[in-house]
């Protein structure tokens, strides 16, 4: 996979430089010793360095929504995190403060400092007049922003609901922003998107180097329009449902993408499938040993999940008995197809390649003992690589984080559709398709399903092939069954977990309230 995107983060400090103004005076002249906005934007080259400083956003935050995705489904029912990464085990375990920190400290400042990044560059590419830059390239790369801008937002959009809504860079004198109704949020990223949909190129990831493409626009529409597709009573919006099922069958019908023969090599640079992978729709892009270089040169998606004192991320027995067994029944003690004295015997082979137990042998032959036992009696596993022991605690690969991809396109559509239409043959071909990937082999689904069985199956379906992608916690709260789902004892989790209804929101964090002098104010009911 092209990595261009991994050399321009210092363009992040010249395009918050934009943002500053001063008085008259000494303060105006230009440093002698920093980049100038006015005389660095003279070239397309700089344009280009700016565009991927855009694109490096992606990995702030500690990666927050790329490799560290995980983490996000240990808020839900799938996992617990040893290390509390970003306070998942204190928040799913409630009550949730403004003080509460983790996520709800970190998701808000990032994504505004990701926003300022994506307006300051807008703004810089507008005025740009340079012959050096034709209108279709500057098009095409307005388009690529506003859809970066666009994930931004719908982050904000799921956690927060009504937020600032901010779409030129701030000066000292617009700094403060109150909320806007989180309709005005919505609307505002389905502009973006729209946008992106009309001018990014229709071709397939794989051959546009990196840079997004119309595809990549489309999958960020159905995600919003499922995330507001189920009534409160977690009954289906058609209409909205209808949409979802165009958009995703538009994409579907391009045949551009296909699922790929390898379901670990979706994740692990080592295995040699992730450069062209038929699959990914987008991904963001990692450099060995240059990405977050110290301490122990970490980078890609392996490192953080494996200390050596055991794997940070434990899996749940809630998700690991999801897993059907071989030939497609679910999972019971009871079933004669159940091996106590190994519990990955006979079933779906999702499992053995998201969970381990014990001591864990990678693909090329390299076994590590070094794992300790965990209370639920699993490790995390999915995105690990393991080419010898060093490459267990740093990933010097650098492998990238496949953000978005085929299989999520095929899960969306068959989900819409059954909504619209109950489980036709295409609903039928959408989840057989990732049954049936080369290293995965599942039955097909079983005939004559009513439209409330296939839902069960397509949701079951989502659950296991997007383990730990950062889809369930999104998924309870747009399917309304957080408060059930999410209500677990600590025989179920570790430590108990709960989610009340006011949690389909998040409150703002409170030190975002504090320095905002009474502009911004707090969620209801926190």
């Amino acid at each position: 996979m092209n990595k261009i995107f991994n050399k321009a983060r210092v363009l992040g400090l010249l395009l918050i430089s934009m943002t500053m103004s001063c008085e008259k005076g000494l303060l105006d002249k230009n440093p002698t010793s920093e980049l100038n906005a006015g005389t660095f934007y003279n070239s397309k080259n700089s344009i280009d360095m700016a565009l991927a400083a855009c694109y490096a956003t992606l990995q702030n935050g500690l990666a927050i929504f790329t490799f560290n995705m995980p983490a996000y489904d240990c808020l839900a029912d799938d996992g617990y995190s040893v290390d509390d990464y970003f306070g998942c085990t204190t928040l799913s375990q409630g009550p949730i403060v403004p003080t509460s920190g983790g996520y709800v400290n970190t998701v808000y400042p990032t994504m505004y400092a990701n926003i300022a990044t994506y307006n300051i560059f807008l703004q810089t590419l507008s005025a740009y007049n340079l012959p050096d830059l034709d209108a279709a390239t500057k098009a095409t790369y307005e388009a690529e922003v506003r859809l970066l801008r666009a994930m931004a937002y719908f982050h904000l959009y799921k956690f927060y609901g009504s937020v600032p809504l901010v779409t030129t860079p701030l000066t000292i004198k617009t700094q403060y922003q109150p909320k806007v109704d989180a309709t005005a949020v919505l609307a505002q990223i389905n502009t973006d998107i729209d946008f992106a949909i009309a001018g990014l190129p229709d071709k397939a990831y794989a051959d546009n180097t990196g840079h997004l493409v119309k595809s990549a626009a489309e999958v960020l529409k159905a995600r919003v329009l499922l995330f507001d597709g189920y009534s409160a009573d977690g009954t289906a919006i058609t209409d909205v449902m209808a949409q979802a099922e165009k958009i995703t069958s538009d994409i579907i019908s391009k045949n551009y993408y296909r699922i790929a023969p390898s379901f670990r090599g979706l994740f692990c640079e080592d295995l040699g499938f992730q450069n062209g992978n038929p699959e990914f729709i987008f991904s963001v892009n990692y450099l060995a040993a240059t990405d977050f270089p110290s301490p122990g040169n970490n980078s890609g998606v392996a490192a953080n999940y494996l200390p050596q004192t055991g794997s940070e991320i434990w899996p749940l027995s809630n998700l690991a008995n999801e897993f059907e067994f071989k030939d497609g029944t679910p999972f019971s003690v009871s079933n004669p197809l159940y091996d106590a004295s190994d519990v990955y015997k006979n079933r779906d082979p999702r499992m053995a390649k998201t969970m381990f137990t014990g001591t864990v042998t990678f693909e090329n032959g390299f076994t590590s003992n070094e794992f300790t036992q965990t209370t639920t009696g699993y490790n995390f596993y999915k995105d690990i690589e393991g080419t010898d022991a060093q490459n267990i605690y740093n990933n010097l690969n650098g492998s990238d984080w496949p953000a978005m991809r085929y299989a999520e396109v095929l899960l969306m559509y068959a989900e819409a559709a059954n909504e619209v239409d109950g489980p036709s043959a295409a609903v039928y071909d959408a989840i057989d398709q990732i049954r049936n990937r080369a290293d995965i082999l599942m039955p097909p689904l079983a005939p004559g399903l009513s439209q409330s069985q296939m839902r069960t199956a397509i949701r079951h379906e989502r659950r296991v092939e997007l383990a730990f992608e950062g889809f369930r916690y999104d998924d309870l709260k747009r399917w309304k069954i957080a408060p059930q789902a999410l209500t677990l004892p600590a025989s179920e989790s570790i430590r108990s977990k709960s989610f009340m209804d006011k949690n389909y929101h998040l409150p703002l964090p409170q030190s975002e309230i504090d320095i905002n002098q009474g502009v911004l104010v707090q969620n209801p009911d926190y």
